[in-house]
């Protein structure tokens, strides 16, 4: 057994040497043990539920202009660590873990909203623990910077769901933010604007080879000219139902 002091409350808490995680006995402060110190330990309760995942990726979607169905294969939540390290000015956070999509880095910790970390939750759901101790994290550039401003240092779990969906036939994988909602994916749907490029190149393919053999194979300037207007018209009626038929 060895002892401890409370970051919170100053007491000293007695661990075994096989602790992580541990509840001070005197102020009930959840605690993360990192090396041979504590650091305050929270989580962020999941504001968006399973059920609601294939809603947040649809508006995403939309907003490429991606209007199909979306079906969701799996949802997989899972906790994530940051640290949260708080600065005489300021704060600054940084993955504890490694992350699927770097985009992750930049989420938000709404620290209105932390709760003292629940050991029951490493049960429910895939807790990740921490790859980036705080000593560790102290020796990166940005941190050395602003050793002597240090205040204190709290290691936070996020919601996360790790997400599997098909669109179009075809299959991705995405983060979803459980605490704020919003979507991470490294590779999204083609979107409506490429499918139309697309679509208008091959027209525009398809038209130049007509007007050149119309222009090859009819006698006189006149009836090239008449051949002209008459595909210019008949291609101006198609594309428009094409158009139509296709939501473009």
């Amino acid at each position: 057994m060895m002892e401890i002091k409370c970051t919170q409350c100053g007491a000293g808490v007695e661990i075994s040497e096989e602790s992580g995680f541990i509840v001070c006995p005197y102020c009930d402060s959840r605690l993360y043990i990192e090396s041979d110190r504590t650091v305050r330990h929270f989580y962020l309760k999941p504001e968006v539920k399973p059920g609601e995942v294939a809603g947040v990726i649809s508006r995403e979607l939309f907003k490429q202009e991606l209007k199909g169905e979306v079906s969701v294969v799996s949802v997989e939540p899972v906790f994530i660590p940051f640290w949260l390290i708080h600065l005489k000015q300021g704060e600054m956070r940084f993955p504890a873990a490694e992350l699927a999509n770097p985009e992750l880095k930049d989420c938000a910790i709404p620290a209105g909203k932390l709760l003292p970390y629940e050991p029951e939750l490493e049960r429910k759901c895939k807790v990740e623990m921490p790859a980036l101790s705080l000593e560790d994290l102290k020796q990166k550039p940005a941190m050395k910077e602003t050793a002597d401003s240090i205040e204190r240092a709290d290691l936070i779990h996020l919601p996360f769901y790790r997400v599997a969906y098909q669109y179009g036939g075809e299959s991705f994988q995405a983060m979803v933010d459980a605490g704020q909602g919003k979507f991470y994916a490294e590779r999204l749907p083609r979107g409506l604007s490429h499918e139309k490029d697309r679509y208008f190149l091959g027209l525009f393919a398809v038209l130049s080879l007509v007007f050149l053999l119309e222009a090859f194979f009819i006698p006189g300037f006149w009836f090239v000219l008449l051949a002209y207007a008459a595909t210019g018209a008949l291609a101006w009626y198609l594309v428009g139902k094409a158009l139509e038929q296709k939501g473009y």
